[in-house]
Formats: structure tokens, C-alpha cells, sequence
């Protein structure tokens, strides 16, 4: 039988085994040869005490990272849309009110799961690249009295970081449970989900955590599992409800077995790995290193002629959207790619052909975020812009 040749550029990356070029998009990100070494060992049981024992300590680094060791948290396979239907569906039953804030558009996300259960929505909306006013936020409350209030830490479409703290205050202050989106910060943005009074927080594996895609991670607050359990209307998840999560969960950090499904079991020791090396480097530090590697991008990105569409006063350390010079679309992310590094188009509808965005988070460093610059600049100058060569490299180096 004759052989079959390949015929596209998947099956030849395919089998070279190797990525060909630098992947910098916010999620999935890189993730260290320890990470992807834990994924690919003998499968274990999902009963092994061996897995028990790397499951229940991954939980116990969770309630480190979200700061949160009041929190019950849970790992289920899925992505972060998983986590975050996860954790509004089981707090609000049909005709309660759920209070939106859309700094992009994630935030709409959570809208639909609202809808499909049931609730009653109000969306307050701010500005394309600027946080959410605290004093609209205030009123909503105030005339809504929402029994729910969801906060995007930071939207991947945007690059915009809020004020937390002070949402979550009001939040709080106004009786509503808080449950807050940070799917692209939790590992990369300080977070103290307990001192800000967060009842139900979320994010993946594949982003600041620094593990494969695959896993959809949330933290259940006790007044978030005391609304669940007394709900009175049958609760239409299955998969995706608490009570039959948090047990298991329970499970693991008491050495007890319990059973709801099967555990993405390698996905799971390679985030276990990811959490060793995090706990390792410390928390602290690893916020420092994401805030200096985003002053580094974004100064070079500046010094190149992009515009990062963040306000500087609400700009994300884990990402950077900018915008494309004028006359230039989405043909820069193909030149980008062409010079070795993969970066991601704007995905806003206000930002679709005219914005790019690159993700600086996890198991990045310093050579990554210059090797990024230099790519963009050459592409550049391969569209026929006039830029400085050199120029992002220079402004990245002083910040630095």
C-alpha cells in the first residue's frame, strides 16, 4: 500500500513533534518542559493514592493562589467558559437578578448563562479600554438589587484590569454574592479572594497558571455553598452542579475516595507540576515579574507605534492589546508569524481587523518579550512600515 504524503502545514508540524514558532497569545500559553513531562507519564488510575495525594495538594496551592482558604476549590476538565457557567448557574434560580459589568467580551458570557437560567439581567457596560466607573457601578446596585454581581479581573478582549477590591466592596455592601472572572489574571494579578469578599472566583489552566488547556478551576466561598444548598427550584445542571463537585473535592484533601467522573487525570499532574513551580517561585515575586515583563511589552510596543488599548491606569500585566497602525489589518499577525512568533487577532467587534494581541503571562521571561518585539518590528517593516528597527527592542531594554 502506497504511502500517503503530507499534504499541509499541520500534518508537517505535526510530525517534526514541534511547534514552529513562539507562541505569545493570551492562552494557551507556553508551558515548561517539567509541565509537559508530567503529561506524558503512565497514566494512573483515578483512584491511585499517588493521584489522590497531587490532587489534594494542587487544591491546597489553589486556596494560595486565590488567597482564598475559606474557599472550597474545584478542578473539572473543560475550559474557563466551563468554569464560569459552573459558577454563576448554581447561585441564581429563574426571576433572580444578576448585575453584569462588561469591560469586554467576556462579560457577555456571562450574560447568556444568565439568560439560559433564568434570571433577570442588567449589563453595565464601560467604555472601550477604560474600567468600569465604581459610581455607575454604585447606582446599578442601588436601583437593581441584584442577588448576583459578576466582575470580568480582566478581559482578554481589551486587556482592561479593574479595580477589584473596590467592586467587590460595593458588591458586598450592597448584599449581592460576588463572583469574579480571572481566567486571565489568577497567577498573574494580585488576588485575595477572602480579604475582598469574593464568593465564587474562577479561572483555566492554560493561562497565568502556566499548565495545559483543559481544566476549568473555581472557588466556592461558604455563602455561595450555603445558597446552593438551599435552593428551591431543581437545579437543571448536572455536570456542572456543586453538590455533586464539592464532595469529591472534599474527598481529596481528606483521603477519602469519592467518585462523581472520571478526572482528566494527565491534565491534572501536569497542573499539579505548573502549581509546584509557582508556589516555588512565590507569589509575590511572580506578580512582580508580570508587571515588569508588561511594562517592558507595552513600552516597546509605544516606541514601535502601536497604542495599547487599555487606559494606562486600567492596563492588565498579563496582556496587551494594541492597536495596528493606521492602513495595517490583519495582515501584521501573519507577517508576525512569519518572522517565528504567533501572536492573536482582536477578537472585540470594535477591535476585529484592527487590533492584536499578545499574551505575557505565566512561563514567560524576558528573552520571550524581546524576541516578540523584534518580531514585530521586522514585520513591520516587511508591510513597508517606516519603523525604526530596534526602536521596542531599546524601549524594553530601559524598562528593564
Amino acid at each position: 500500500m502506497a504511502q500517503i504524503a503530507p499534504t499541509t502545514a499541520l500534518d508537517e508540524t505535526v510530525r517534526a513533534g514541534h511547534a514552529t514558532t513562539l507562541l505569545m497569545i493570551p492562552g494557551p500559553t507556553p508551558v515548561s518542559n517539567e509541565v509537559l513531562a508530567a503529561a506524558a507519564r503512565p497514566i494512573l488510575s483515578h483512584s491511585d493514592p499517588a493521584f489522590r495525594a497531587a490532587v489534594g495538594e494542587t487544591l491546597g496551592f489553589l486556596r494560595q493562589v486565590f488567597d482564598a482558604p475559606g474557599a472550597q476549590p474545584l478542578v473539572v476538565g473543560g475550559s474557563g467558559t466551563l468554569a464560569m457557567e459552573i459558577a454563576l448557574a448554581n447561585l441564581i434560580e429563574p426571576g433572580e437578578r444578576v448585575l453584569i459589568l462588561e469591560t469586554g467580551v467576556f462579560g457577555r458570557r456571562f450574560q447568556e448563562i444568565a439568560r439560559r437560567n433564568g434570571a433577570e439581567i442588567r449589563v453595565e457596560t464601560a467604555p472601550l479600554g477604560q474600567p468600569i466607573d465604581p459610581e455607575q457601578v454604585r447606582r446599578a446596585l442601588r436601583e437593581f438589587h441584584p442577588k448576583v454581581l459578576t466582575i470580568t479581573h480582566v478581559d482578554t478582549s481589551t486587556g482592561v484590569r479593574v479595580d477589584l477590591p473596590e467592586l467587590c466592596h460595593l458588591g458586598r455592601e450592597a448584599g449581592a454574592l460576588v463572583v469574579v472572572d480571572g481566567v486571565c489574571s489568577i497567577g498573574g494579578e494580585e488576588f485575595h479572594g477572602d480579604a475582598w469578599g469574593v464568593d465564587v472566583a474562577l479561572t483555566a489552566s492554560q493561562k497565568a497558571l502556566g499548565a495545559p488547556p483543559g481544566l476549568a478551576i473555581v472557588t466556592v466561598g461558604p455563602r455561595a455553598r450555603a445558597v446552593r444548598e438551599a435552593r428551591k427550584t431543581p437545579f437543571p445542571g448536572y455536570f456542572t452542579d456543586f453538590a455533586n463537585w464539592l464532595p469529591v473535592m472534599e474527598s481529596y484533601e481528606g483521603g477519602v475516595p469519592g467518585y462523581f467522573g472520571t478526572p482528566a487525570v494527565s491534565t491534572l499532574m501536569s497542573l499539579h507540576t505548573a502549581m509546584l513551580a509557582l508556589i516555588a517561585e512565590g507569589l509575590p515575586v511572580r506578580y512582580r515579574r508580570h508587571e515588569r515583563l508588561s511594562r517592558a511589552f507595552k513600552a516597546g510596543v509605544a516606541a514601535i507605534g502601536l497604542e495599547s488599548v487599555a487606559a494606562p491606569t486600567a492596563s492588565a500585566h498579563t496582556l496587551t492589546v494594541a492597536r495596528y497602525p493606521a492602513g495595517v489589518g490583519d495582515e501584521l499577525v501573519d507577517a508576525i508569524e512569519a518572522e517565528g512568533v504567533t501572536v492573536a487577532r482582536g477578537i472585540h467587534p470594535e477591535l476585529r481587523g484592527r487590533a492584536l494581541r499578545v499574551g505575557h503571562m505565566g512561563s514567560i521571561g524576558t528573552a520571550e518579550i524581546l524576541v516578540t518585539l523584534g518580531a514585530i518590528e521586522r514585520a513591520l517593516r516587511r508591510l513597508g512600515r517606516p519603523v525604526v528597527l530596534g526602536a521596542g527592542l531599546t524601549a524594553a531594554q530601559h524598562e528593564l
